[in-house]
């Protein structure tokens, strides 16, 4: 008798083990209850980060940059009864909760882990959220650095590791005490030069003329578009806008937007 409930006992912890050994090759966590389960979510999966940077006229080549950044919030959610649930955001952020909000200051893909551990059970789930960059600038009047009988100025439009398309426009104005672009003869048209540089390490690696030529408007636009960019660290790109005549006073302004693709 002893003999068969111990063939019988064996069987059905056999038959437990099995059952427990399906459960987990199904994704199934045995440790979890039925009524209960682990699953992540965000208000948004895309959202955009803004940028604004003018300078101030202060009477010299060496203007005062004012600066303001805002972030776009994200609110994460998680469902599960207990235990402790971690957030993960990659970017050397960890919170905790089962509802958290995170702000990314660069623009990109960004891969989201939240870890949830109770008892024996521990789970992760992963999403994805997509980072845009609004820009704008406003830079004061081009100024004599380049040489005594020019004058240039530099905008920087990213700094950000990794692939990214950017999309945009630059603008110059008329903006001075001297004759206007559109009362000028044909022999003084106003010049600008608008080039593009990628640069490592600050020093200039590529280059590319979008425009240079004269004009005869106070106001000048060139639109810009750099797909599939990929910027390696310690690399970054800017838009150096300059003309051959000191007479030639414009102010500078661009917009522009970083994006990235979304699979």
């Amino acid at each position: 008798m002893r003999t068969a409930i111990l063939s019988v006992l064996t069987i059905v912890l056999c038959l437990a083990t099995l059952s427990v050994s399906a459960m987990l090759g199904s994704g199934i966590n045995p440790f979890l209850s039925q009524d209960q389960s682990f699953e992540i979510s965000v208000d948004n999966e895309i959202g955009t980060n803004r940028y604004v940077m003018i300078e101030v006229d202060e009477g010299d080549n060496d203007e005062e940059e004012m600066v303001i950044e805002t972030f776009h919030e994200f609110q994460f959610q998680a469902s599960a009864d207990g235990g402790l649930i971690t957030w993960d955001f990659g970017d050397g952020e960890v919170r905790t909760g089962s509802s958290v909000s995170h702000q990314f200051s660069t623009p990109g893909l960004h891969s989201v882990v939240a870890t949830y551990v109770n008892g024996q059970t521990i789970e992760t789930r992963t999403l994805s959220v997509t980072v845009y960059l609004d820009s704008e600038v406003e830079a004061d009047n081009m100024e004599c650095v380049c040489a005594p009988t020019g004058k240039d100025t530099v905008i920087v439009l990213s700094t950000h590791e990794g692939l990214s398309t950017l999309a945009g426009f630059v603008q110059v104005e008329h903006d001075g005490s001297s004759e206007s672009c559109s009362l000028r003869n044909p022999l003084q048209e106003c010049h600008v030069r608008v080039m593009v540089q990628k640069l490592e390490e600050g020093a200039i690696i590529e280059q590319e003329v979008l425009f240079d030529d004269t004009f005869r408007s106070n106001e000048y636009v060139v639109d810009f578009q750099f797909e599939d960019l990929v910027l390696e660290e310690g690399q970054t790109l800017q838009l150096r806008l300059e003309t051959d005549q000191v007479r030639d006073w414009h102010k500078p302004t661009a917009a522009w937007t970083t994006s990235v693709s979304v699979e």
